[in-house]
């Protein structure tokens, strides 16, 4: 671990700009009682942000650069976006709405994730490294040297562990928080791709790419266990908010697998729009909101029903979503 001094700063005053003309500068929100859901538009290079409730569009950003994936602070307050092509990590402040600027420190940033804190771990693939950084100060706190390129990253619930895959390894990576280090690597009988905590933290779901299955790790024991989907190339995941299930993108099959946690089987398969990647629920549980890659749209379930009760057209490229 190195720790690191403060890096460069540019404001996005143009990005600034057009949000405060689309939002009429008093912030982006949702309806009453609704969801505000952010997604990514890779192929048109903007953040939309988007009504859960009346299904509309609120905002565009025009980011300058392929938004991928999305890490969304605890309140709600602040946004980090990254941007592998331009090794870029672009930083919003949801009240403002006010641009912060872009976080700069190294090639190919690709999982981010906040901390209890407010600093967030981002997964640099070209270095590869797992940088601690600061949103508010721009800087870098610690560095976490790898040997494999990693890809995405998640916290457990009570912010003590960070599980994180690698690029074209068949390694989980697990990351004590306090010490910024790496405390034991897990082996699985696959290709890790994405990873999401129950909210008890004992357990861990990660998705296995270019297969039908995905795993369970109890972080406990170091089990690993594997589980069918029935779906093809599980991408992404999500576990309910009330850990009783977790749901699964898959991206070749384009739908939405239920598994239930509690006996590891196969619930409900639910279609989606064309090429499915992040999923995310509501606060409340009672939506699910994906975004689809290639169709271009925010496919909205009634978590209750398992019915498809929305499809948003959103931009080009969809890949990373967070709702508030």
């Amino acid at each position: 671990m190195r720790r690191q001094g403060r890096g460069g700063q540019s404001l996005l005053s143009a990005l600034l700009a057009s949000l405060i003309l689309l939002t009429g500068g008093s912030g982006v929100q949702a309806g009453q009682a609704g969801d505000l859901v952010i997604v990514t538009a890779e192929g048109s290079h903007e953040i939309v942000f988007l009504d859960g409730t009346s299904r509309q569009i609120q905002a565009r950003v025009p980011s300058g650069v392929a938004p991928h994936n999305l890490a969304l602070r605890a309140d709600g307050k602040l946004l980090l976006a990254t941007a592998p092509a331009a090794g870029e990590v672009v930083v919003l402040d949801l009240q403002g709405p006010r641009i912060r600027g872009r976080l700069t420190f190294g090639p190919k940033p690709h999982g981010a994730a906040f901390l209890p804190d407010g600093t967030a771990y981002v997964a640099y693939e070209g270095i590869p490294m797992l940088r601690r950084v600061d949103p508010m100060s721009l800087s870098v706190r610690a560095t976490i040297s790898l040997l494999e390129p990693p890809h995405n990253i998640a916290v457990s619930p009570d912010g003590q562990v960070a599980l994180l895959t690698s690029l074209g390894s068949s390694r989980i990576w697990l990351i004590n928080i306090q010490r910024d280090e790496v405390t034991d690597k897990i082996q699985t009988a696959g290709s890790p791709h994405d990873v999401a905590f129950e909210p008890r933290g004992q357990v861990a779901w990660i998705t296995n790419w270019e297969s039908s299955l995905i795993f369970r790790l109890d972080l406990g024991s170091r089990r690993v266990m594997v589980v069918p989907t029935g779906g093809k190339s599980p991408h992404h995941l999500a576990v309910r908010p009330d850990g009783k299930e977790v749901w699964i993108t898959n991206h070749r099959s384009g739908d939405v697998t239920v598994v239930t946690t509690a006996d590891r089987e196969e619930a409900a398969r639910i279609p989606a729009g064309k090429g499915p990647h992040h999923i995310a629920f509501s606060r409340d549980g009672r939506r699910a909101y994906v975004a689809n890659n290639i169709s271009g749209d925010v496919t909205v379930i009634d978590v209750a029903t398992r019915r498809v009760v929305g499809q948003i057209p959103a931009g080009r490229g969809l890949h990373g979503v967070a709702v508030w």
